[in-house]
């Protein structure tokens, strides 16, 4: 009976992976409309920042194998997976010299669009103290 309680569970989740993103990208499409027509750009930029955080946090507790492999270098003590964004750890990664070549491009291409993104990130989640 468990078997079947637990496997019940995982289609349902499975089903409402996607159904919630669709769900929530159009609550938020309409959020930014409202927002656009009503000239309330600093909540619509603070709702995109925010999105990005969630969708961040997300992939870190989804892809944690995935990005350790791809982004921090191979005997890292440096782990994803936990509740910080992905930016958090690589600005962590990156103030201990542990990025690839590929996490050094993730971050450089962070930093273009907002600079000293992932420092700031991994200090405002207590990851790095200077």
């Amino acid at each position: 009976m468990k078997v079947l309680r637990f496997t019940a569970l995982m289609a349902l989740a499975l089903v409402s992976y996607p159904i919630g993103i669709v769900y929530g990208l159009l609550v938020k499409v309409f959020m930014w409309i409202a927002y656009l027509l009503t000239f309330d750009v600093a909540k619509m930029l603070i709702e995109v920042y925010m999105t990005g955080v969630r969708m961040s946090s997300v992939l870190n507790a989804t892809a944690a194998t995935w990005l350790k492999s791809w982004l921090v270098v191979s005997g890292s003590a440096i782990e994803f997976g936990g509740f910080y964004p992905v930016s958090a750890v690589i600005g962590h990664a990156y103030h201990l010299r542990q990025l690839t070549g590929v996490g050094m491009w993730v971050r450089d291409q962070l930093e273009l669009l907002d600079q000293g993104h992932c420092e700031r990130a991994a200090k405002r989640h207590g990851l790095i103290w200077n």
